[in-house]
């Protein structure tokens, strides 16, 4: 048997590396991506802030999963991965949309005319679904916790003040109680 390989064992290979490559956890993509790029496994752990060892660690069970295969073979295979994902992303500019005949638009309204909501029908299932234009916490569907107040142009200013009001009654409070307390102490 000779040190090189086939061609188709090769191509078998290289397919065997990328299923194995679609199971990876993010971190194990996030070591295989600097072996990709040929660096030595004290260069990745300075760049991720982990020890030389778990680097190493992840590059072997990834070795394990992929069925052992050279460190180089690994970075090249997964270069060539990467490349078929990013390719995978391109292909949908080069597709020509098309857009509705401006017939269905309504030239009476305005462009920027607020809206409460609008709706989308799906095709396969005639069902008009509801999209918000407001975000849920924008939403008064619940009680208010803080009075409106307290909320606003100068909530700052007015949460400032009911701070300093509630401390000074409560103060007032204390002081209130303690001259009752000294008052009942003298009758004794």
């Amino acid at each position: 048997m000779t040190k090189e390989r086939l061609p188709a064992e090769n191509v078998g290979r290289a397919a065997q590396l990328q299923r194995a490559f679609a199971r990876l956890t993010p971190k194990q993509h996030e070591v295989l991506r600097f072996v990709s790029e040929n660096r030595t496994s004290k260069e990745i752990a300075w760049e991720l802030g982990i020890s030389e060892s778990a680097v190493n660690q992840r590059i072997e069970s990834i070795r394990a999963r992929a069925g052992s295969p050279p460190r180089a073979e690994l970075a090249r295979v997964y270069r060539q991965y990467q490349a078929e994902i990013d390719a995978a992303c391109n292909s949908l500019t080069a597709n020509n949309l098309q857009l509705p005949d401006a017939a269905g638009f309504d030239d009476r309204s305005a462009q920027d005319d607020p809206a409460e909501s609008f709706a989308l029908a799906d095709a396969a299932l005639a069902e008009p679904y509801a999209i918000r234009l407001k975000a849920p916490w924008q939403e008064a569907d619940f009680e208010r916790i803080v009075p409106e107040v307290l909320d606003g142009k100068h909530a700052g200013l007015n949460r400032t003040a009911a701070i300093i009001a509630i401390s000074g009654g409560m103060l007032v409070i204390a002081m209130i109680g303690l001259s009752v307390v000294q008052a009942l102490n003298g009758l004794m």
